[in-house]
Formats: structure tokens, C-alpha cells, sequence
């Protein structure tokens, strides 16, 4: 079986070198095991630290396009229109997979078929790399994220093509093209597997989309769940005005 891994990059040399790092580890390691692994890397012309690190590491990667691009969500969309593998996933230059968890979800993939949406745990790290929480998996419905809790396991999701070329492209929005993909994956009938083991690291910090700009955030939560169908009464929309206002008079430095 073969798995795709975009990663979309945008002025992060601090992390990205690792990220990619990862990523080869994955793909060296899943091929011991007779899996095949793609890596395809677009960068929205960053800045020259990150090229340097880029053209250490071009001959290893599978796709590798420097072009400016409309957002994250592009380039994640280029990624999936030029993937080959079976299933794919999208890791952002701050997060790293956990490889030995990627494997095993491999093998779960190998072993049971028509799984249409994948994914596990996540450990929450800081700028060193250091643990801070760890969350285990649990499984989403549709209706629960329209009305109460947004909240998706997006780093190590995996997604099968051959149902999401039935689906489409992910949405331009600036940070919660995600949290519509999934809902859109589900109200599609997508089969859904969560494994109970780490997948995936998510790196918080200050420069981060969700350390930077949680209002965003949760103004499209609204919009977008109001799309499938949130109410005014519904838990979801008076806890997120409330969190509006809350970072209205207590804005983050």
C-alpha cells in the first residue's frame, strides 16, 4: 500500500529540518515493512533560511515546489491533485509523526479495508519538543462537532483517495479548512477508524495558528458549523461568543 504525506511550508526554519527528518524516517521505516511512503513538499516562496534547508534535502523528496501559493489550504490541495498514494495526510513544518504509531496504522490499513478516514492519539509539545499533554483518541460524530465540540485529531489523520476525489478539495479558509473537511468526510458516510495509540506531534507556540489568532479560529468554527446546520440555541454557538468576548477584553500579548 502506498501513503502520501504533504506538507505544506511557510517561513518555519526553526522546525521544518525536522519535520522533514521525520517524515524520511517514516518512509525508510515503512519500507521494511513493505509499505511505500510519497513525500510532496510545496513552499510558498519563504524566506532564505528555509530554502537552505529545502535544497539540502531535495533529491529526497518525491515532490518538492517553491511557488507562491493562496494559503495553507493550497497548498495542501496541490498535494492532494499530484499524491499517487492510497491514503494521505498533511503534516505542517512545526509537527512531526510518531513513526512507530504511522506504522502501526499502516498495518491497520493493510488489515481492514474500505477505511475512509483514520486516525489516533496526539501529544501536545512545546518549542523544545518536549511533551506537554498527551490526548488519546476518541471517536467524532457529526452531529456532536456541529453543535458542541469542534475539536478534530487532524495531525496524523489519514484519508483513503479513492473516497475523497469523491468529496473535493479542502475549503479556503485560513485555519479551519480542516475541521470542514472532516464534517464534510462524515456527512459523506466516510467509514471512520480511531486507533488508541499515538500518531502524531503537535507543537504549540507563539507563532503558531492556534497560539496567534484563536479568534479567527473560532469565527469560522461558527460559520462553518453554522453551514451544517448549528442553531442559536445549540451549546456550541453561545460558548463560542462567549470566548469571543472573552478575548475581546483580554486580548493575548
Amino acid at each position: 500500500m502506498k501513503f502520501s504525506i504533504i506538507i505544506p511550508s511557510y517561513n518555519q526554519a526553526e522546525f521544518i529540518e525536522e519535520t522533514i527528518m521525520n517524515t524520511l524516517e517514516v518512509k525508510a521505516r515503512a519500507r521494511q515493512i513493505g509499505q511505500e511512503v510519497e513525500i510532496l513538499l510545496f513552499d510558498s516562496e519563504s524566506n532564505e533560511s528555509v530554502q537552505q534547508i529545502l535544497n539540502k534535502y531535495k533529491d529526497q523528496l518525491d515532490v518538492l515546489e517553491v511557488k507562491k501559493d493562496k494559503g495553507q489550504y493550497d497548498a495542501i490541495n496541490k498535494g492532494i491533485e499530484r499524491s499517487s498514494g492510497d491514503y494521505w495526510t498533511w503534516l505542517n513544518t512545526d509537527d512531526t509523526l510518531d513513526v512507530e504509531g504511522v506504522l502501526k496504522l499502516m498495518i491497520v490499513l493493510n488489515e481492514e479495508s474500505g477505511i475512509d478516514y483514520i486516525y489516533g492519539g496526539i501529544d501536545y509539545t512545546n518549542t523544545a519538543g518536549e511533551i506537554t499533554r498527551s490526548f488519546e483518541a476518541v471517536p467524532v460524530d457529526l452531529k456532536t462537532m456541529i453543535t458542541a465540540v469542534p475539536g478534530i485529531f487532524q495531525q496524523g489523520s489519514f484519508f483513503r483517495k479513492a473516497f475523497t476525489d469523491g468529496i473535493g478539495l479542502l475549503k479556503p479558509y485560513n485555519c479551519c479548512f480542516d475541521y470542514e473537511y472532516v464534517l464534510r468526510v462524515l456527512k459523506a458516510g466516510g467509514k471512520m477508524k480511531v486507533c488508541r495509540f499515538k500518531v502524531a506531534n503537535f507543537r504549540q507556540h507563539n507563532a503558531s495558528k492556534t497560539g496567534s489568532i484563536t479568534p479567527v479560529f473560532i469565527r469560522e468554527q461558527l460559520e462553518i458549523s453554522k453551514a451544517y446546520g448549528r442553531k442559536p440555541f445549540h451549546f456550541l454557538t453561545w460558548f463560542s461568543h462567549l470566548r469571543l468576548i472573552k478575548h475581546k477584553l483580554f486580548p493575548r500579548s
